[in-house]
């Protein structure tokens, strides 16, 4: 709070002799009045410099002049030595004052500023949340992927925004088969709601195929749209699905899971089941699993804190005072995202993760400004000079938090895409949750002061007298000398935090040797879950082993992703297959009249044909292990049975077939047309390049699915140094959403870590340049960096070990033999180093501000945590509690998240920040601020030293208080 500073002139006859006073001696002995004034200039400069600034400058102008005496002259000097030395810092005291000032003064402006930016951008947030996609995964540069979708997308890109959706119908009990006349009516009504969107959509249908098509007509092999126990018939339309289309491919299949439903409610026991699948059904069941679950659970779950912040608050009117910012965050931050998604691709997490920040960042900002503003209020400050003090003093605090969780998100800056647009869309909603809280909460509090806490009038001094030591606490009692029961301004502010547990825990853990053997006691216990980490990190290569499943990805209770694996397990893999590898053969064949190469010709369907035996050869005795079944390609069809390698098709018989007019019009009818679809598909326009398609039967993300394009990957650069003999340009690359992720995580692990330490550097650094400490990031470090460590190693204990299995539990279970989700560490690494760093910040700032105003090493650092013990603890259950909401939810990943940032949260709250952080600043102490000078103790409790409380000169008492 602001109050006048101590009247310039002679001191009190009988000044307390508190333990610490310097070097035993009274604030007026043999210096007299320029002693006194000195002091006066050292609290001046001190943590509570702003609430002296006020009468800072009369008390300099108005001072005693004297010249202090001999005896005195180097204790001057060195008040003045100190005095010079914490300018830097009366300086930024000066700005922060400033600020606070200009936003008092402009409050009403900001008030209605914020709200009316709400009401502006609350369409756009809408518009964000239609144009958030799932996470979309490019190629990173410099990859075989981004050199074959290069190829790709430079001679099919038509093909490129091709997807394809399936409906099966299936018998529910056991029939002769699926294809029945009340099959047929399902597929035609089904058809019609396609083709009334290919009416009204021109030019997104690119075909429509049935299993009643293939059936009865002229045609080369079997009906690939019925499963091979006849138990189930496909639908299936391919389709242009550009990203301005988006929302019209997700109405469509709305639509169809309206009829879908409609059609299923009529069936009897022994009738159909219908279900629908494929790459748009799967990304649209996870958006509206997100969008549903994330709000229900928020809302289930919220309770929780808002009871935790009612009773840190103590007070209802200030809780709605918390609450009233969080819309004004959200419109402001996701109205502003949107913008940015005219540009770059927002996903879906990011928007998850802006809501989470939201509600903690809210929450937490809220905690660390109302309760130091009740504390203003309870030491008797009115409401302009509380809010001063609230916005200089805490909203610094969280602008130094905010920019540190900036800094970290920033680090995902120097990762692939999309996560740039995840680092943005996290930093817009830090932004917003920073300046609202600095600039709105305490103008609205200043508009409307019934909202905050009551003012408490100040005691006078003879009250104090009056209650003497013994109402005090125990620990202090031995603090003073001879019963002397006078407490200055400054003691009497840090006495409301000397009590409690985290005022007897600082004491204790503070202590020699406690404040070495209690940390090492931690690090050991929790040694097992740093050495788990280990495994999974290669220190040689330094990168992550990350896992990855497509499963990961998908809401277990979505119905798509079942309806997939029976068409997977069911169906010809040419049909039951969404996301299938692409072999492109370029340079092979003879010239053509352009002079290009051409693959329309004998030599290329050969050496096409040798290739994909050449996989065949490579895979054999494998888990995954390739046939003539697997692939789709105009220049071989089926298996030879001696050889079980792929029987080779002759170029002229291919070209009759989908050219000749009788095939087209009298025998091979809908053969001709489906191989002229096939061939317009996989031959490019100018007969340039060759597509075959690979259709492993396997996740696409999964581990085994990445072994099999290693394997892949390696024969074909094999294949193609031999046939470069016959046909020197030849190429073969291969290219597909799961060989796209698999470089994509190759990138990231070696990046994340890189991305890691640069962002600790630059965070620590920016918390040395602050608090004009050079040791204190090395401190910091083994309480920001081992912890991360515990919180992996438990993650990989419960989801790649299956430790917690028993608990049945989906969302605390293993997902197959996937493991955490590659995507986990890139969206939570950053983060818990910003969430560690924003609670030891907040801490070490009231223990710099203790230690500034006269306390001990050691009574500095039991009286910050006991300040701030209350506050950061109902700030990481909050933060804890919200994230919990991601461990109810029906997608893999996010329970992994949530589990994640729950146990960061937990443990650095109740065990770093607690234990950990006041052991390591109780360890070598002047190191916490050096190089910056520390005014002389004047309160010490905790440590033994004589003492001499001296009357006059020739009256002397030595005794040793402890």
């Amino acid at each position: 709070g602001l109050r006048r500073a101590r009247a310039p002139g002679p001191p009190p006859a009988d000044p307390p002799a508190l333990v610490g006073a310097p070097r035993g001696r009274s604030p007026h002995a043999d210096g007299g009045e320029s002693a006194w004034a000195d002091r006066g200039r050292r609290q001046r400069c001190s943590g509570a410099t702003l609430r002296e600034t006020l009468s800072s400058k009369s008390f300099m102008d108005t001072g005693p002049t004297d010249q202090p005496s001999s005896d005195d002259s180097q204790a001057s000097q060195s008040s003045r030595k100190k005095h010079h030395a914490a300018a830097h810092h009366d300086k930024t005291e000066d700005a922060c004052f400033s600020v606070a000032r200009a936003i008092y003064r402009l409050r009403y402006i900001f008030v209605l500023g914020w709200m009316a930016l709400a009401v502006f951008f609350a369409p756009f947030a809408y518009q964000l949340v239609l144009r958030a996609a799932p996470m979309t995964k490019k190629p990173p540069s410099n990859t075989e992927s981004s050199a074959a979708m290069e190829v790709f997308e430079s001679h099919y890109q038509h093909l490129a925004i091709l997807r394809r959706e399936m409906v099966v119908i299936r018998c529910k009990k056991i029939c002769p088969t699926a294809g029945t006349v009340m099959a047929k009516g399902f597929v035609q009504q089904l058809t019609d709601v396609v083709k009334r969107f290919e009416t009204e959509n021109p030019g997104m249908i690119v075909q429509i195929h049935s299993y009643f098509e293939f059936a009865g007509h002229h045609q080369l092999g079997e009906n690939p749209m019925i499963s091979t126990d006849q138990q189930a018939i496909l639908l299936q339309w391919i389709w242009r699905v550009p990203p301005s289309s988006k929302v019209k491919a997700e109405a469509l299949c709305d639509e169809i899971n309206k009829e879908i439903a409609l059609l299923n409610a009529y069936q009897d026991p022994e009738g159909l089941e219908i279900s629908a699948t494929g790459i748009v059904f799967l990304d649209h069941a996870m958006k509206e699993t997100i969008i549903e679950e994330i709000p229900v659970h928020e809302i289930s779950t919220i309770w929780l804190p808002f009871l935790i912040l009612a009773a840190a608050l103590k007070s209802g009117r200030m809780l709605l005072l918390a609450l009233l910012p969080m819309p004004i965050e959200i419109m402001v931050a996701f109205g502003a995202m949107y913008f940015v998604s005219l540009k770059t691709t927002v996903v879906l997490f990011a928007l998850m993760m802006m809501l989470m920040l939201c509600t903690s960042l809210s929450f937490d900002y809220s905690l660390f400004t109302l309760t130091r503003y009740a504390e203003e209020r309870q030491a008797g400050e009115d409401v302009e000079p509380a809010i001063l003090t609230v916005i200089s003093q805490s909203g610094r605090v969280v602008v130094v938090s905010g920019c540190v969780l900036m800094i970290a998100w920033a680090a995902m800056l120097g990762l692939p895409s999309p996560f740039n647009g995840f680092c943005v869309a996290a930093c817009s909603m830090i932004l917003a949750c920073v300046l609202v809280q600095l600039t709105f909460v305490p103008s609205l509090l200043a508009m409307m002061p019934f909202l905050g806490a009551p003012k408490v009038e100040k005691p006078s001094v003879n009250n104090f007298e009056q209650d003497g030591v013994d109402s005090m606490e125990a620990p202090l009692k031995d603090g003073l000398v001879n019963g002397n029961s006078h407490i200055d301004e400054v003691f009497d502010k840090a006495r409301p935090h000397m009590t409690g547990p985290y005022f007897h825990l600082g004491g204790i853990i503070t202590r020699t040797p406690w404040n070495v053997i209690v940390p090492l006691v931690i690090y050991l216990v929790m040694a097992p879950l740093t050495n788990r980490m280990g495994k999974n990190f290669d220190l040689q290569q330094f990168k992550f082993k990350m896992g990855h499943s497509f499963e990961l990805t998908v809401p277990r209770t979505a119905s798509e992703w079942k309806t997939l694996l029976a068409i997977q397990r069911d169906f010809p893999s040419s049909v039951g297959i969404l996301m299938p590898m692409m072999i492109m053969m370029t340079g092979a064949g003879t010239t053509n009249a352009t002079g290009s190469m051409s693959v329309a010709n004998q030599d290329a369907f050969d050496a096409n044909c040798q290739m994909a035996n050449a996989l065949i050869i490579a895979t054999r005795g494998r888990p995954y292990a390739l046939d003539a079944d697997h692939f789709v390609s105009a220049t071989f069809h089926g298996e030879e049975e001696s050889t079980k390698l792929v029987d080779c098709n002759k170029y002229w018989e291919i070209n009759m077939v989908r050219t000749n007019y009788l095939s087209q019009h009298l025998f091979l009818t809908h053969t001709s047309a489906h191989l002229q679809e096939l061939w317009n598909q996989l031959v490019s326009e100018h007969s340039h390049a060759m597509l075959t398609f690979l259709f492993p039967t396997m996740d696409p993300f999964s581990p085994q699915a990445f072994e099999l394009f290693k394997t892949v990957r390696e024969a074909l650069n094999q294949e193609t140094i031999i046939l470069r003999q016959r046909h020197p340009g030849i190429e073969f690359l291969t290219f597909s959403p799961g060989s796209v992720l698999m470089d994509l995580i190759d990138v990231t692990s070696g990046q994340l870590p890189i991305c890691f330490v640069t962002c600790a550097f630059v965070c620590l650094t920016l918390i040395a340049l602050w608090f004009g400490s050079a040791l204190i990031p090395f401190k910091l470090l083994l309480t920001v960096i081992v912890p991360i460590t515990w919180t992996y190693g438990a993650g990989l204990y419960v989801y790649e070990d299956g430790w917690l299995d028993w608990l049945n539990y989906p969302g605390l279970s293993t997902t197959a033999d996937a493991g955490i989700d590659w995507t986990v560490p890139m969206f939570t690494l950053t983060f818990m180093m910003g969430l560690a760093l924003d609670y030891e910040i907040f801490l070490f700032e009231r223990v710099r501000e203790f230690r500034e105003e006269g306390f001990g090493d050691r009574e500095a650092i039991q009286l910050g945590l006991a300040a701030t013990g209350g506050t950061i603890s109902s700030a990481g259950l909050i933060m804890a509690l919200t994230f919990i909401a991601q461990l109810l939810g029906s997608i893999p990943v996010t329970n992994q998240m949530g589990f994640i940032l729950v146990f960061s949260i937990v443990v650095d709250t109740f065990v770093v920040r607690s234990i950990l952080v006041p052991a390591m600043l109780s360890i070598v102490p002047w190191t916490n601020y050096w190089p910056s000078k520390m005014p002389d103790i004047k309160y010490e409790w905790l440590k033994t030293r004589p003492r001499q409380d001296i009357h006059d000169d020739e009256d002397e008492d030595e005794d040793e208080t402890e």
